[in-house]
């Protein structure tokens, strides 16, 4: 009995094993179970390669920069000799921007500079014979303020260029109105010098390029011109003196120019610093004729020279990305 049991057990165990292996094969050869896990390697592989391309990106689009300002201002008015006016000296200031700035796409870029410092006044009475020269108390408070728009053409992977317009408006306050005692031949004369308001706005037209030099470096050259309109000049002479008017001259226009350097290094896809060597050229041209009066009553007539003035500096501070 118990050896027909054990064949019968053993008959039944070789006829089901070879289901077992069949269903074994056939699991191991379906083709659709092979496709599913080649996609899925696949998947996995794109996902890695598209974290890798993003980790790569030396930028992204909208970025914020925060510099500190430092740069040498020299005005000078076109006045006949021997008379003469000037301004120079150096100005710390703070620059804050914003930019969008994708390839193949539409360029725009917001910034504010504000710079605040005494400099040396060299110049003469109306007269231009006695001469004057002071830098206390001679304050200058220039302020700009620039958008741009423009289209971003990519070159290469690693060259676009950006050309732009814009609207710029700039302010600059003038020293302070104050009585000063200058000598004329040993002899102590007391100079009226009134604070003086200027303002005028401009088109900024240019072109601007990036360069990336690896993941981390990106030089982004960039000049143009700035085309002066709608620009007037308020001399306060009342602060010297209640009885005078305070005469408003309306500058002629001039064209000027701008170029700079940026040059960016990023430590990571956030965080960068910036580095902006950069120079500007701009100029005023001579106002209309204005009537000086006291206390209602015309005493002489006055205009502003044309001018020109040279700036030169450099800002260094940190973008964000985001």
């Amino acid at each position: 009995m118990k050896v027909k049991l054990i064949c019968a057990v053993f008959s039944l165990f070789l006829l089901v094993l070879p289901c077992f292996s069949e269903a074994g094969e056939v699991q191991k050869n379906d083709p659709t179970m092979n496709s599913e896990m080649t996609q899925n390697i696949l998947d996995m592989d794109l996902l890695k390669d598209a974290e890798n391309i993003e980790a790569k990106k030396p930028f992204l689009n909208h970025s914020i920069e925060l510099s500190l300002m430092y740069h040498y201002f020299d005005y000078k008015e076109d006045v006949p000799g021997p008379g003469k006016s000037a301004e120079t000296g150096w100005l710390p200031g703070i620059y804050a921007g914003w930019k969008y700035d994708k390839k193949n796409a539409v360029y725009s870029k917001v910034f504010f500079e504000f710079s605040y410092e005494d400099t040396e006044y060299d110049g003469t009475d109306q007269s231009g014979i006695i001469p004057i020269k002071y830098s206390h108390n001679n304050p200058q408070f220039l302020f700009r303020g620039e958008w741009d728009i423009g289209y971003n053409f990519a070159v290469t992977k690693n060259i676009s260029l950006k050309p732009y317009v814009g609207y710029g408006f700039r302010r600059w306050s003038r020293g302070d109105s104050e009585w000063r005692t200058v000598y004329y031949e040993s002899i102590p004369l007391d100079m009226g010098t009134p604070k003086e308001i200027y303002y005028w706005h401009y088109l900024p037209v240019g072109v601007a390029a990036e360069f990336t030099v690896g993941d981390k470096l990106v030089i982004q050259p960039n000049a143009g011109l700035r085309i002066m309109f709608y620009g007037e000049m308020k001399a306060y002479l009342s602060e010297l003196n209640r009885g005078y008017n305070d005469p408003k001259f309306e500058l002629g226009n001039k064209i000027g120019w701008y170029a700079e350097i940026p040059i960016t290094y990023k430590f990571s896809q956030t965080w960068a610093i910036v580095m902006k060597p950069w120079y500007e050229y701009s100029e005023i041209g001579k106002s209309d004729t204005e009537r000086l009066t006291y206390n209602g009553t015309t005493y002489g007539y006055s205009y502003e020279p044309s001018s020109r003035t040279h700036q030169y500096g450099l800002n260094v501070g940190i973008v964000a990305s985001f």
